[in-house]
Parts: C-alpha cells; sequence; structure tokens
C-alpha cells in the first residue's frame, strides 16, 4: 500500500488518480475534520499532521511506500523531517519527496533553500527514496496570470526577462507514480520540466492567441508585487517567499537553471511533457 501526504494538492491528487489507474492500493493523510480524498471511494484515509511524528507513524503502520509533498511553511523543514523520521522508523521501503528545481545546491530564496535542506536529511537518513524535483508549475498561469489581466489586457510579475521551463503538474505526479510503482528507481534524482522554456513575454504571446485578445505582461519593481500579495490576504512570511523565488528567477536570466528543459517526463513516462499550448486549449475548451 502507497500512503500520500499532500493528496489535496495538485501534484498530490493527480498522483492518487495515477496511481488507482495501476491498480494500487493507496492511503491518504488527511488532517483532523479534514474529508479531502472522498471523491476517490477506494482510498482509505487516515487522520495525521506533519508536525505529529506520532500520528505519522499510525499512519505509516502497514505502509510499503509513501509520497510526501507539503504546502510551503516556514516550519516546513520541521515536518519533513518528522515524516522522513516516521518513515525509517517503520520499516517504509520507498519515499518519494517532492522538492523543486535547483535545490541541489544551497540557494537563497526560502521556498528552494527549505527544499535543499530536507532532501539532504532524506539523502543522509539511509530510506531508500526518490527525489523528485518539478519546475514552476503551468497551472500558475491558469488560475494566478490569466484571473488577474485587467481591462487593458495588461499583467503583471516580477520576473524581469527570465526563461522557466514550466512544468505540468499533472506531468510531476505520472513521473513520480512511476517512481513509486516500477523497480529500481531508489537513490535517483529527477528534475521534471515542460518542454520548453518561457518568458512571461513569451506567456503574454501565448495568451493573446489562446483567449483572442492582446495581452501585456508588465514586469514589475518587488515592492507592488508584495503589496499586492499582502492585500489579497497572502502571510507576510508568504509574501517574502514567493518574491525570493522570483529574484531567484531574474538571477537565473534565460539561460540558467530555470530555463533547463530536462527530457524525464518522456523518458519515464512515455508520454510528451504537456505545453502551455496543451493546458490552453483545455482552458479553451
Amino acid at each position: 500500500m502507497i500512503l500520500v501526504i499532500g493528496g489535496r494538492s495538485k501534484i498530490g491528487s493527480a498522483l492518487i488518480e495515477e496511481l488507482l489507474s495501476r491498480g494500487e492500493q493507496v492511503r491518504a493523510l488527511v488532517r483532523a475534520g479534514d474529508h479531502a480524498g472522498s471523491t476517490y471511494p477506494t482510498v482509505s484515509l487516515v487522520t495525521g499532521d506533519l508536525a505529529d511524528e506520532g500520528s505519522l507513524m499510525a499512519a505509516m503502520d502497514g505502509i510499503e511506500k509513501v509520497f510526501l509533498l507539503s504546502s510551503p511553511h516556514p516550519d516546513a523543514v520541521a515536518w519533513h523531517r518528522n515524516a522522513i523520521d516516521a518513515a525509517r522508523r517503520t520499516d517504509v521501503q520507498l519515499l518519494v519527496r517532492s522538492s523543486i528545481l535547483g535545490a541541489e545546491a544551497e540557494s537563497a530564496p526560502e521556498f528552494i533553500d527549505a527544499h535543499h535542506v530536507s532532501d539532504r536529511y532524506l539523502r543522509e537518513s539511509g530510506l531508500p527514496h526518490v527525489i523528485v524535483r518539478p519546475n514552476l508549475f503551468l497551472q500558475n498561469i491558469q488560475e494566478s496570470t490569466i484571473p488577474t489581466i485587467d481591462a487593458s489586457g495588461n499583467f503583471y510579475v516580477d520576473a524581469g526577462q527570465a526563461r522557466i521551463s514550466m512544468v505540468d503538474t499533472r506531468d510531476v505526479a505520472a513521473v513520480a507514480a512511476v517512481a513509486l510503482c516500477d523497480q529500481d528507481h531508489a537513490g535517483a534524482q529527477y528534475d521534471v520540466t515542460g518542454p520548453e522554456a518561457l518568458s512571461y513575454a513569451d506567456v503574454a504571446a501565448r495568451l493573446t492567441g489562446a483567449l483572442g485578445r492582446e495581452v501585456s505582461y508588465v514586469d514589475v519593481p518587488d515592492a507592488a508585487v508584495r503589496e499586492a500579495l499582502l492585500a489579497a490576504g497572502l502571510s507576510d512570511w508568504f509574501a517574502g517567499a514567493l518574491i525570493g523565488l522570483y529574484q531567484d528567477y531574474r538571477r537565473s536570466g534565460t539561460e540558467g537553471y530555470a530555463a533547463r528543459v530536462t527530457d524525464t517526463v518522456t523518458r519515464l513516462t512515455g508520454r510528451r511533457a504537456r505545453s502551455l499550448d496543451d493546458l490552453l486549449a483545455e482552458v479553451a475548451a
């Protein structure tokens, strides 16, 4: 049986579907009072909390493999250590952890550095593992960019000229499913990207074609982004972490790590990675 931690996330929910399609038995970790997962009647739910290692050990009873993903949080490193320790103490055979592209090295942005520290802890734990490192999600364009296009056709991001090989979360889930279900992946680290590196100016051009109206990208200062994020209800920590990530993308520029395109999706799943055009066609439909 496979335990999915983070099943409410876009990757986690797509992973559950992948695992069920493969005939796997799935258990999903949920917080007390959370009934997420009822969409999948064959998925068993277990109550637990990443902040409580004891609850994680109970959730892992009888579990062979674990998928580990959490939302960004100031305590994320401690949470992941709890899950890794619980997996080690319950003799889990394999833990697949969702990290982030760029986490192989120490980094200033808190999002990336937290993953770097957690990945290192997992590698040093002695637990059989796979680390999946996806780039920025294509779904952010659908969920965060399109809704913010104003009456003049502008959207605002502090990305400079950076090119980013954004990836569809369903492709990340497909890679994770392969790592969990197929043999001989223990010890692997998979960088997962989309099929092309796009600047936000490129994104604007694709949106223009897909939406049938002129859309333009406006590069804005970090201070303006912080003000908008705080006004939208994000915490000061989360706003700062997001800004730090986009600062790193700007440092990556047009040819840096964030622009790197890998063949991981095709190589592991046998399917081509979904593109922004593919996603926008679904949105239009």
